[in-house]
């Protein structure tokens, strides 16, 4: 089975929030729908991946986060604008214990003094995590798409496999295009290294969902091939 690996890293942040009123702002705007802001008056370029440290008010450990810069104000346009300058950033990977520690931070602010204003997630739709895959060369996309992605799935390389169920979008990087395609997907295997078999590995399959006509015949543009392709559901 092809063997995908996640993102390279291309910077560290820290995020520090001082109180919890301007931790509930960046939450109900963005934490909450699966995204941060981060200001910054020197922002990375777009489709940078940032390792993510959360600082919380009075919380003893950081909160690490994956994400990747999808929208950028520089300081020009953040003048035009009349706001800050910084990077909009989607969340690509996390720990199912960041998510939790962030619940479980807000609970307790808000369970000790009453009077603070808890951030309202029921207004907030959960936004599926998105995986970004790009591949090295056309050989490689080629090789995995004959053994897997034709199959209607894909392996991904990972020592922090998401929980089997779980929905994700897969985002495919043409290795020579740069083309990027979006495929729905859910987790339907988790595996872990076990020392006693050197070739396993950790990681989680992925199969491909809604795989519609029109999916299918974005997947053959994606790989500029002439013949029609099918990709099974």
């Amino acid at each position: 089975m092809g063997r995908r690996q996640l993102l390279r890293i291309d910077a560290k942040v820290e995020v520090e929030f001082k109180n919890f009123e301007q931790f509930s702002q960046e939450y109900t705007k963005n934490i909450s729908q699966g995204g941060l802001f981060i200001r910054t008056s020197e922002p990375l370029a777009p489709q940078s991946v940032l390792e993510i440290h959360l600082i919380l008010p009075d919380e003893p450990e950081h909160i690490l986060l994956v994400g990747e810069v999808v929208h950028v104000i520089d300081e020009k346009d953040a003048r035009a604008k009349g706001v800050e300058p910084g990077v909009g950033v989607h969340f690509v990977d996390y720990e199912e214990t960041a998510k939790q520690a962030i619940e479980n931070y807000i609970s307790k602010k808000y369970l000790s003094d009453p009077q603070i204003k808890s951030p309202d997630r029921r207004r907030h739709v959960r936004v599926p995590m998105r995986l970004r895959v790009k591949f090295p060369d056309l050989h490689t996309l080629l090789e995995d798409f004959a053994y897997d992605i034709s199959r209607g799935g894909i392996f991904i390389q990972t020592e922090s496999p998401k929980r089997l169920g779980e929905a994700l979008i897969v985002t495919l990087v043409h290795p020579e295009s740069n083309d990027e395609l979006d495929l729905e997907g859910e987790v339907v295997r988790v595996s872990r290294h076990d020392p006693k078999q050197p070739k396993s590995v950790s990681g989680m399959a992925i199969k491909f969902i809604n795989m519609d006509e029109e999916k299918r015949k974005a997947v053959d543009q994606f790989l500029a091939v002439e013949y029609p392709v099918g990709v099974s559901e």
